[in-house]
């Protein structure tokens, strides 16, 4: 079931992030108050308007309540994100995420309403950081609550089978893919399969346990 989303503001993130909800096969209505930027994107997503959505007339023909969530991408305009941001609330859109360049400006939109407040910046930063420092760990996200890692077998374990490790039961570790070196990776369907070094694994579980598991 497609969901619809409508991107405030068409800079290089909103762009972007327009474009790959589109690409997914989603709904999306991509709004600016730039007409070249909406020029140039309205053959990439569902609909692309010229607009002021610091206007409450405008939010109000949106429908706003109509979408699956609202993002809104000015943060180099503060107070239009705030502006915005309180229009959409009195209008009833049900899920308002915003975009933002630093924690004071988070707090503050988080206290006016937003559901939730990104930094891209400072997350792609965090996650640099956290992956440079890890050896076995090569790529770690947070998905609904837990997070799935790609990690490469480290020495205690090779040689030993799933099934043997037994994470799932010990640390609440679930394999899911793994690549063994020259091959594709494949679905762990067998618990019986044997790891070695070398072999890359990508697992499902908290963050603390995995880093127990596989940072060296």
């Amino acid at each position: 079931m497609k969901a619809s989303y409508a991107v405030f503001g068409l800079g290089g993130f909103g762009s972007r992030l327009a474009e790959e909800l589109s690409n997914s096969g989603n709904n999306v209505v991509a709004v600016d108050i730039d007409s070249e930027l909406v020029l140039a994107i309205k053959d990439s997503v569902t609909e692309a308007l010229t607009a002021d959505v610091t206007n409450p007339d405008v939010i109000r023909e949106l429908d706003v309540k109509k979408f699956d969530a609202v993002i809104l991408c000015m943060s180099t305009h503060f107070e239009a994100q705030i502006l915005a941001l309180t229009f959409l609330k009195q209008e009833g859109a049900g899920r308002v995420i915003v975009k933002t360049n630093n924690p004071v400006q988070k707090r503050i939109l988080m206290r006016l309403g937003a559901d939730e407040v990104i930094e891209p910046e400072q997350d792609v930063a965090e996650r640099l950081a956290r992956n440079l420092s890890m050896d076995n760990i090569r790529d770690m996200f947070e998905f609904k609550g837990s997070f799935i890692a790609d990690v490469m077998v480290p020495d205690a374990m090779s040689g030993k089978s799933i099934k043997e490790l037994d994470l799932r039961n010990k640390y609440n570790v679930t394999v899911l893919l793994l690549k063994k070196p020259g091959s594709g990776i494949e679905t762990v369907w067998n618990p019986d399969v044997i790891l070695n070094v070398g072999d890359q694994l990508t697992v499902i579980g908290q963050e603390k346990a995995i880093m127990d598991l596989f940072q060296k």
